[in-house]
Parts: C-alpha cells; structure tokens; sequence
C-alpha cells in the first residue's frame, strides 16, 4: 500500500496552522515556496513534488561558505535531499526510468524558494554527486538519497595543467597563424630543444646553452641562459600562397650589464629574394652598445633591425629602438609585412613589467615576400659576433599574421597582476561563469603563476588579498568578495531579540579560535614579522596578554618588499586580535510569524561577507549591538520551517577602516582619566597614558567622536586645553577669571600690584625682593603647560624674574620655570626649585641674543614624574625651538595644589615699579573633555586611571 506519511505532514500542518515550505504561495512557477529542479537533456525538469514527501520528517538542508570547524577557507557548498523513486525514474541505471541516460554523476540541480519580490532565491545551484537509491522491505517505500555539490567539489579534484601559464596561452587554442613555437622550457640535461607542434622541428644548438637556468618570467617554467652559445631552429615548410606578412617573437631578458655593440641577438634566415640589386637572405637583430654615446645604430642598450645579404651585408635601411633595454624583461617581436613592391620591417618590444612599448620600421624596397627557414638565437656572424653574453631566452614562435604585441595578456606576465583580476582571468579561461562585489583592481598584487589547478591558484589570490571566495547560487559559477568591499558596510541584516527574531539563543564565545598575535608573512623567501606586544590578546603571558599564538603565511606577492610584508602581517594580527566575543552561530526561521515579508527578503539576499546586526541584546550581554559578517550558512528546509543557521564572526576588524589623510579618519590616543567623575559629570580631565605623549586634537571642526572608558561610550563635542587664558578682559587687583572658567587667586605685595589690561596679565614689582604669585587650584601633578612672558623694561642694577609654576604647593614649595632679565639684556632660562623656603637653581640655559622691553618670550615647562623639562624662544620665532634647553631629575615634590605664575625683582633691582607681563597661559595637558554620557546606555561613575580611547578608531587599510 502507499505510504501515507505525506497525508499525515498535510494533516499536521492544518490542524497546527503551522506556515511551512509547501504551503503554497504561488510565488514561483510550480506554485510552491520551494522548488527542486533538474537538468535533463539540457532542459530544467521541475522536480519538487518527488522531494520531502517519503515521510512526515522529510527536509532538504542546504549549506555553504565558511561554514564550520577550524578552517577558514569556503567549503563546498552541499545540499542533501530524498526523492520520491517508486517508478525508478532517479535511479541513474534503471533503463526503464524515464530519465535513463539523461541522469547520473554531475546531474546539475538547483533548489530555489519565492525571494519575497515574485522571483526565485536560490539556495543553491550545484552537480549530482551521489545517488544512493534505497527502499524498504516490502518494495512499497522506494526513494533516493541524494547530494548536491557545488563547484568547488569538482575544481578541487581537477588536476594541474600540465604546461605554464604562456605555453597554454600559445597553444589552447593555438594562436592564428602559428607554423613553429619552441617553448625552451626543457629541463637541464635534454640535448635538444622540443617544438610545441606536432609537425615542428625541434631546436639545436651550438656551444653549450645552460637549460632551465632562468625563472624570472612569472609565466614559463624556467628558461636556458646563452653565453656564447646559439640555439636555431628550422621551420616546416609552409603555405605562402596567401602570406603577406609574418612575425617571429620570443622573450628576452638583457642583463643589466647589456651587451657587446653589435652583438647579433636574433636572426630570421629567409628564403633568399631578390631586393633591388641585392639578394635578401636574412633579418638580424642586434644589440647596440656604441664607444661614446651614440652611434651609426642607436645609443647604448637599444635594439636595431637590419636586412642582409649572403654575405651579410645590409640592405638599405636599419631602423633601432630608443628605450634602454638594459635589465628589461622584454618580448621581441619582429613583424614583416608586404606593401607593394616593398617590404616593411619592424621592430617592436614589449617591457612585460612595466607595460612600456616601443618600435622602430625599416624598409627593403623592390622586393617580395618570402618563406622563413629558420630562426635563430644569439647566433655567430660572419663579422666576427659569437652571439650575447649573459641572456635569457625563450617561448620563439612564428606566426604568419601580425598581431598586437600584447595579444597575450596577462598571460605573458601575470606577476603584478591583482588577486581579483587574476580570479577572473582564470574562471575565463575555464569557461567559469564569475561574479564579485568589489573593486577587483583594489586587491592585492600577485607574482607569478604556479603550475596549479585551478582551484589552488584562486586560493592562493583569495589568501593574499583575504577576501571571501564563494559559489554562486544562480548559475554553476563562483563569486569573489574583496577584502576591501568588506569595510565600513552597513547592515544588511538587523535582527531584534526582543523582537524573538531568533529561532535559537545567540550565544556569544569568548573563544581563541581566531587568535594570532605573532605572524610571520613570507614571499619569495624574504619574511617579516609582526606581533602584539602591547594589551589584553598580546603575546605577553596571562593575565597580561594570552601568550603566543603564531602563524606563518607563505604569501604569492608581486613584491617582497619588507614593508609591504609587515603589513600584511600586521593586518593578519589585526584580524587576530579582536577583543570581544563572536556569535559562531545565528539561527533564524522563515515561517515564525516575527519574520516579515521584508525581513525574510533580507535574510534570504545575504550574501556572503554582509554584515549582520543584533539588538535588543539582554541586558547581562556587552552593551553594544553585536556587528557580525554572515560567512556560511547552514538551511534546513521541511514541511514546517525554513531554519537558516549563520555562522559568524566580528565584523569590527572591517569597521572603520580607512587611510590617514581621508577627512575622517580618527586615531586613537591612549589616555586616561586624571580625576575620578561621576555617572552624570558632562567634564573629564584627560592626559596622555604612561610612556605616551600624544594629545587629542582641538580643533572643533573635528568633533564629534566617541570614546570608550570603563565600558561606557561617552561622546565628545569639545575638547580643550585644562587651563587657557588669553587675558582678554579687564580685572584689577587680580587677574579674574581665565577663558576656561577657573579663578586666579594672587599673593605677595599688595592687591595694586595684579591687574589685567591689554590682553595680558601684569605683575608689578613695586618692592624688590617680595615675590607676586598668581595661582589656580589643581591636583594635576604631570603637565604640559605654555605661556608667554615679557618684561616692562631693561633691568638695571638687578636682576628681574618671572615665570609659570607648577607643583605649586605654598610660596616656599614649588617648581618654576624663571626667565632671569638681567642687567646686561641677557635672558636665561631656569628651572629652579623651592623647598621649604630654600632656593635652588637645578639647570639653566642662556638663550641667544639680547632682550627688549616689551617683547614676549614663550615658555613651554613640562612635568614627567621626577623628569622636569624646559624651553623658551622669542615669540616672534613663531616656530616653537625642537630641543629641550633644560632637563633635569628631582622628586622633592611629589604633591601640588596650584598651578601659577611667579615674579620677583632682585633686592639690587633699581627700576621704578617693573612690571612683568602673562599671556597665553595654557595648560595643554592633560585636557578637558565635554562629553555626552552614556551612549551605549552604560552609566557608571569612572575612577581616577581608568583608561580611555576611541570608541570607533580609524583602521589603516591593507
């Protein structure tokens, strides 16, 4: 009897209302939302009503991509179904099928469900790789197990070509007009020379050629070197009724000593025609390297063809080339064609590196058009050449049509080549259907091409660019997605916890199947190493960092230039190093009623490499909506559900990403809080890390940007100096209040002695020897800090000083950075030392020149630990002198509750009420931050310490 599982799937689903697959939309063309389709004959066959109906359980699964495991490269995608097979029709030797002969190993398949938009998605597009027909005992359930592969499956098992990348590129198909080709590319030992032609000759030599000896065209396995050796080759007779022009071509590789002038380095022999009073017999070129410049020729390193006799003696007119081709990779081409009564001879070279060209055209006149006998190389010559020294030969041929000298492509040099065009070359050349998202010209610059399959040579450029290989699901192909076409995306996939958007939980794993923090990149054996010294996944020991986790990459690059290596390396250890969990899998299902039409469109459009976002997260989880890249997918298709499984991994290793000079680019700073703040405090106090220096730009065209402290993003919409006062007021007895809001207090002298007038702050010295001081309360202990100081008048009969302040403790502890005026107009620079009353002088330096009155000096005075630093210049100067002038070490005070400014006239001191002058007054660092708090929703108070950076900081590009 027949079985009767399909009638109870269709009971369960309408007793349960449950949405399933075959439910029936009519969104495709067989009216269900999944169909199974088979190509026979050359038609596709709508197969779906022989799948999923053997039993109530019956399902289709689908994967492809990255899709598990710990390999990182795209696995094949597979699809594994049961067809229905009571009539035999899928047994693939059952003669009385209806389908025999027409269905086997590598039937293709495609399974596709409604894309939402009345079209297809496909889940897949693959071959038949196994057939397995089973039945029950009592012959009634008869069905076949089924797996669909992908195209990898089959790349993966094709063998290497058997002949380099130029060999194939001349001969499959062979080029037009090809009567002779001798490759060269015979191993050492072989006594002669084989032609690429069943019908050629092969090619001999004289003297003794070193075989195999030359590899650096990208394109050929290695070629001979000569040295005084000559290879010839005889060509087959052929046709010349219709000929009217020919070509001979080869690669040259000139050493970058070049040749002897003269030196033949080819030579077409014809058969010999009359040209004027002259018989014609041969084309030679030669190489010129004339005493003194230039000479009958062309100037040293260029190329000449000339037509001779018998005897060799030239024919009328030479022509030569003009670029150097000393140390050149070339191909030579020599192209004759018939013009009338005359023949035209040209020269014409190929740089195969550079892409550079040039040619020269010579004339035989009254002639005809003959049939070359033979070619040869670096041959010996009645004027006494015994051929070149030093050169690399190979791939000669002969074609009887003239072509552009290029007509190879990348075929002839595929080193410099980038890994996305070299991808799509290759699926050309194999008739492979190719896609990509991206730049294919924006990825990495490949060398040679390998004797590999197929496979292996896209892998190779996949690995060096790190992009994502996939398979197409539309047609039989495959697709490339740059490594550049990853960065700054925006979703395409935002699924809502909350929303109960998810089929299963997503669990983040804190996990080290990523890490690496030490690589090492090789390319033709030059190596370079990058590693992570520095953070919570660096190669210290835990807890410090997590130790080592190493790699090495062989890399096939068009460079080994060791920068070039280190980033590589650095971007691997980049993508090693990511510092927050990964979702290793997402799950969803089409048929829970919480996916909408447009939802599931996007969930059935990603593609691979998209980026895919989660909110809602619970509140236990980090703040931050995970961003992931969807790598692979896991489908699984039955009679109630559509349930896709996304494997993942961190997106933010291609989150802003970008160059240093792009407008916006953010670097990040390592800094920390100076002072503890609270949860709600709009103003932090920010100063570079220990061991670091850099501060954070001030320019408000900058802002906004976000910052991370204690897992909090806080966002910043100013940042200036801690302290800055440009005294742009006017105050008396007392210097107010500065431009970023903290009040001066003052001390010493009388109130009458501080004042603010004309955009300075004065200190008048009404009595020798009785100190004014200006000071601002902090508990900053290390700073940066400037400010600008000018006297009122030449001092006479003593001394006047003044300066900033810092570690300010009380009038008798301090740290000061004087400026000495003294009598005879000399400036010196100190930094002095008060403790306990008692001065003291801890390094000074005499600044050049003389001073004037009224003429501002800047200093900059700066604090690290017990390192003290000073400098001063003429503001005037404007560019700010490079060196410290004054670097001492003292740890007398280790506390402070001011910054200021300090001014005091020598009790020898006879000038009438000096005055010395502030301005500019600047505390650089730290800095004052105002920020908006809590974007992420954390709110947390921050201690004093705790480390701060960029939320989103820029990521150099490969």
């Amino acid at each position: 009897m027949p079985s009767i599982a399909p009638l109870v799937a269709a009971w369960k689903r309408r007793a349960r209302n449950l949405p399933g697959p075959l439910a029936g939309t009519g969104e495709v063309s067989n009216g269900e939302p999944v169909q199974v389709e088979m190509l026979v004959s050359g038609v596709w066959v709508d197969i779906t009503s022989y799948a999923m109906v053997r039993d109530d359980s019956g399902s289709i699964s689908v994967s492809g991509g990255i899709t598990g495991g710990e390999g990182s490269q795209t696995e094949r995608g597979q699809a594994r179904l049961v067809l229905k097979n009571q009539d035999g029709r899928f047994s693939p030797r059952n003669p009385s099928g209806p389908y025999y002969g027409a269905i086997g190993r590598n039937t293709p398949i495609r399974i596709s469900v409604p894309d939402g938009l009345g079209g297809k998605s496909y889940r897949i597009w693959g071959e038949a790789t196994a057939w397995e027909p089973n039945w029950d005992p009592t012959g009634t359930d008869v069905w076949v197990d089924v797996t669909v592969e992908g195209l990898l499956k089959r790349l993966a098992q094709a063998p290497a070509p058997e002949r380099s990348v130029i060999y194939e590129a001349i001969t499959d198909p062979p080029l037009t007009g090809l009567v002779a080709y001798w490759p060269m590319e015979d191993p050492a030992g072989a006594t002669e020379l084989a032609s690429a032609l069943t019908n050629g000759s092969p090619m001999t030599w004289t003297g003794t050629p070193t075989l195999a000896a030359y590899d650096g065209f990208g394109a050929s396995d290695p070629l001979p070197t000569i040295t005084g050796a000559a290879l010839t080759g005889g060509v087959t007779k052929y046709d010349t009724t219709s000929v009217t022009q020919y070509q001979a071509r080869w690669l040259l590789a000139v050493p970058a000593a070049g040749f002897s002038d003269v030196d033949v380095i080819a030579r077409l022999k014809v058969q010999e025609v009359a040209a004027g009073a002259s018989l014609l017999n041969y084309f030679d070129i030669h190489y010129n390297d004339p005493p003194g410049g230039l000479g009958s020729y062309g100037g040293p390193g260029t190329l000449t063809i000339t037509a001779k006799d018998g005897d060799e003696a030239t024919i009328g007119s030479n022509a030569s080339t003009t670029i150097d081709a000393r140390g050149r990779l070339l191909r030579v081409s020599v192209e004759i064609s018939l013009s009338g009564a005359d023949i035209t001879g040209t020269l014409r070279i190929l740089d195969i590196n550079t892409g550079v060209t040039d040619s020269a055209s010579m004339t035989v006149v009254s002639t005809s058009m003959s049939r070359v006998l033979s070619v040869s190389l670096g041959p010996s010559t009645l004027g006494g050449s015994a051929g070149v020294v030093g050169a690399a030969v190979g791939h000669l041929l002969l074609q009887t049509t003239i072509t552009d000298i290029d007509d190879l492509g990348r075929a002839i040099q595929p080193s410099g080549e980038t890994a996305g065009r070299r991808i799509q070359r290759l699926c050309g050349e194999e008739g492979i259907p190719f896609e990509w998202i991206g730049d294919l010209d924006d990825t990495a610059a490949l060398g040679a091409q390998g004797r590999q399959n197929l496979l292996a040579l896209v892998q190779e450029a996949v690995q060096a660019d790190g992009g994502l290989l996939y398979e197409t699901t539309d047609v039989l192909g495959l697709g490339y997605r740059t490594r550049a076409s990853l960065y700054n995306q925006d979703p395409a996939l935002t699924l809502s916890y909350t929303g109960y958007q998810f089929a299963e939980i997503p669990v983040p794993v804190e996990d080290d199947r990523y890490t690496q923090n030490r690589v090492t990149v090789t390319v033709g054996g030059v190596s370079a190493t990058y590693e992570e010294t520095d953070g919570r996944l660096s190669t210290e020991q835990p807890p410090a960092g997590v130790g080592v986790y190493g790699s090495d990459v062989t890399l096939n690059l068009a460079t080994t230039d060791r920068a070039t290596l280190l980033d590589q390396a650095a971007w691997r250890v980049h993508l090693g190093t990511v510092d927050e969990a990964r979702y290793p899998t997402v799950t969803v299902n089409l048929a829970h009623p919480s996916i909408t039409p447009e939802l599931k469109r996007a969930i059935l459009g990603l593609r691979m490499g998209d980026r895919a976002r989660f909110t809602g997260m619970p509140a236990w989880l980090p703040p931050d909506d995970p961003d992931q890249l969807v790598l692979g997918t896991e489908e699984t298709i039955s009679h109630f559900q559509h349930k896709l499984t996304f494997t993942c991994a961190p997106a933010s290793p291609y989150s802003y990403v970008g160059v240093l000079d792009a407008t916006a680019a953010r670097i990040d700073v390592d800094s920390q809080l100076v002072s503890a703040v609270s949860s709600s405090a709009t103003s932090l106090v920010v100063a570079p890390a220990a061991g670091e220096t850099d501060l954070w730009t001030t320019d408000s065209a900058e802002v906004p940007w976000d910052v991370r402290a204690g897992g909090e993003v806080m966002r910043v919409t100013s940042v200036t100096p801690w302290l800055s006062d440009t005294f742009t007021r006017t105050a008396s007895s007392s210097w107010g209040t500065s431009d970023t809001g903290q009040t001066w207090s003052n001390s010493g002298g009388t109130s009458a002695d501080y004042a603010v007038s004309g955009g300075v702050g004065t200190h008048t010295l009404a009595s020798v020897n009785v100190s004014r001081r200006c000071f601002i309360d902090t508990t900053i202990l290390d700073w940066d800090l400037y400010c600008d100081v000018a006297v009122s008048a030449t001092a006479t009969g003593g001394s006047i000083w003044g300066g900033p302040t810092g570690r300010h403790i009380d009038s008798d502890n301090l740290y000061q950075a004087r400026l000495e005026f003294d009598t005879s107009s000399v400036v010196t620079l100190a930094i002095r030392k008060r403790s306990n009353a008692v001065e003291t002088s801890l390094g000074t330096y005499v600044l050049p020149g003389t001073y004037t009155a009224g003429v501002f000096y800047r200093v900059r005075f700066q604090a690290r630990g017990a390192v003290l630093r000073a400098k001063a210049w003429l503001v005037t100067d404007v560019v700010e002198t490079p060196e410290w002038q004054v670097t001492v070490t003292d740890g007398t005070h280790s506390t402070t509750n001011y910054f200021g400014a300090r001014s005091i006239a020598s009790s020898a001191n006879t000038n009438v009420s000096p005055q010395v002058s502030y301005d500019n007054y600047q505390v650089t660092n730290p800095q004052t931050f105002t920020v908006t708090r809590s974007i992420n929703g954390v709110s947390k108070a921050q201690v004093a310490g705790e480390y701060l950076s960029l939320a989103n900081p820029t990521i150099l590009s490969l």
